[in-house]
């Protein structure tokens, strides 16, 4: 059942004009920094943005590439050393004005969902034994890019010089391949002869590794020995659990060399929480425990004294558009209290006290809040919506795979009302506290994360609030009167697509979940998707 369709294309449509205006605005910042040394913060984004920017040129062959790249280089360089000055023209460098009108980009996922920090590759090159040799650092992009200046910088500070380029995998997401151009071919063959180490850098691997495979493989064609080739990444594996073709077998001939779960935190003194952890708290019994897929959990930390949550909620551009979601969210009495705490992190209080809801918890004023917080979230947080085809496509998968059924030609998800989702509308997900209405927690990014459904119709939170608070016809006329009154949205006609496609989405979800999971996580999943299978069976097809 690996075969359930459940994550999406995250690449969206960007001004090419406003990444390099941001650029520029990041320099700018550090030149103007009223410190010599600014803060690695200010540094960190620049080299964010950077890499971005880098990616995307070379994607498309544009000489500005390589300048950008050199200036990734110089910002790598003062994020591991800050008592190394900046180039002094760093908020007037001469950036290229060749960038594309717009370009589809995907956020870097480590940096975006998996609180992968830059610093991670300087600290984990510092643990490598390295012979005294040149290295040549091959980033994968996107991250890559930003993750293999670093790297590069990380073994310029030991004395090894290391010039770096970037490689865009292609093909099918579990067997990717990399075409080298000759020229560099010719340059790397140079390099085999000078006897250099090779290091391929990436996030990951994710569930195929055919990525880091890939480039590694493209070095070993042109004649690099396996022993001088080592993966550098986020996570040890057992190559075993890979899916690329052959994967455990062609891993094991490289070294692999992994980060592990980021050490930069925010200087508030915290503890981790591991995934999943937090229901230990909120739930006396294990019954309760709602099911979760933890590799996809973002990482938490708990202040030392226990009154306030740290949860990760990106690097750059994203982290910044889910603070501002959450303090909308606040202002409208809908959410905690959140404030930035640095390093991509969000810290909200710990409502001590608190319980989370469930099914049977619901009154009509309940519904009532329901209603108005889903309305709420169509004014507050609107949305050009999925890419056509997108959503269409899921559904036609899952259903095949998951149900085995074939749906019919014509499968369409109206758009009357695009938004940001919550996307996570369990009872759970709502904390109520004595005396105060209940407030919807973790309410800021999973409707814009690398899983589905993304900017979507505002009739999947509707149908989410059905699905699973288990609503009787009479509460869900209640929930859909207050919505359409607090709204003055005509949805009718939409909402049954969106309930089925919500509900065959989450019996996909946690299919695979499950697929994933250690035993006592997988039984809960199980029961799950056994649930979802029954709300499918009551609902009539609408295609």
């Amino acid at each position: 059942m690996r075969d359930v369709h459940v994550f999406r294309d995250t690449r969206r449509e960007i001004s090419g004009a406003r990444l390099l205006s941001e650029l520029r605005e990041s320099l700018g910042d550090l030149a103007s920094s009223s410190n010599s040394h600014p803060p690695r913060s200010l540094v960190r984004d620049a080299l964010l943005r950077a890499g971005e920017l880098e990616s995307i040129l070379t994607d498309r062959g544009l000489d500005g590439a390589i300048e950008i790249a050199r200036l990734a280089d110089a910002l790598a360089d003062a994020l591991l050393a800050p008592d190394c000055p900046l180039p002094g023209d760093l908020g007037t460098a001469t950036l290229p004005i060749d960038v594309p009108a717009r370009v589809l980009a995907s956020p870097p996922e480590g940096f975006t969902h998996y609180a992968v920090h830059p610093l991670d590759f300087a600290e984990l090159v510092g643990r490598i034994a390295i012979r005294a040799a040149p290295a040549v650092v091959v980033g994968i992009r996107t991250i890559g890019a930003t993750l293999s200046a670093v790297v590069a910088a990380a073994l310029r500070a030991r004395g090894i010089p290391a010039p770096r380029f970037t490689v865009r995998p292609e093909g099918h997401p579990y067997d990717r391949r990399v075409r080298l151009g000759e020229p560099a071919q010719r340059w790397l063959r140079a390099q085999i002869a000078r006897g250099a180490s090779f290091f391929v850098v990436d996030e990951g691997p994710g569930q195929s590794g055919s990525s880091l495979l890939a480039a590694a493989e493209a070095l070993v064609a042109i004649g690099a020995p396996r022993a001088r080739i080592a993966l550098l990444c986020t996570r040890a594996v057992d190559p075993a659990t890979l899916i690329a073709p052959d994967a455990a077998r062609r891993f094991r001939a490289f070294a692999l060399h992994a980060t592990g779960p980021s050490q930069v935190a925010p200087d508030e003194a915290v503890i981790p929480l591991p995934p999943g952890a937090w229901r230990k708290v909120c739930f006396r019994d294990r019954r309760f425990f709602p099911p979760i897929w933890a590799q996809f959990e973002r990482r938490k930390l708990l202040s030392i004294d226990g009154g306030r949550l740290f949860k990760y909620a990106g690097l750059g551009r994203p982290g910044a558009e889910i603070l501002e979601r959450a303090g909308a969210l606040h202002e409208a009495g809908y959410g905690p209290a959140v404030e930035d705490a640095g390093e991509g992190y969000l810290v909200m209080p710990w409502l001590a006290g608190s319980a989370p809801l469930r099914p049977e918890a619901l009154t009509t004023a309940l519904l009532h809040r329901l209603s108005a917080y889903c309305a709420f979230r169509a004014s507050a947080f609107p949305s050009a919506g999925q890419r056509p085809g997108d959503l269409e496509s899921m559904i036609r998968k899952n259903a095949l795979v998951a149900l085995g059924r074939e749906l019919g030609p014509r499968v369409e998800l109206p758009l009357g009302r695009p938004v940001i989702a919550d996307a996570r509308m369990m009872p759970h997900e709502w904390i109520a506290a004595p005396g105060a209405p209940p407030l919807k927690m973790d309410a800021t990014d999973h409707g814009d994360d690398h899983l589905f459904p993304g900017p979507v119709d505002v009739a999947w939170d509707l149908a989410g609030v059905i699905v699973e608070w288990r609503m009787s016809a009479s509460a869900r006329r209640v929930f859909l009167d207050g919505y359409r009154h607090a709204s003055g949205d005509r949805f009718e006609s939409r909402l049954p697509a969106y309930l089925y496609a919500y509900t065959l989405f989450r019996l996909a979800w946690s299919i695979a979940a499950a697929a994933t999971s250690p035993p006592e996580e997988a039984a809960r999943l199980r029961v799950a998707e056994q649930r979802y299978r029954a709300v499918l069976a009551s609902l009539p097809s609408p295609w």
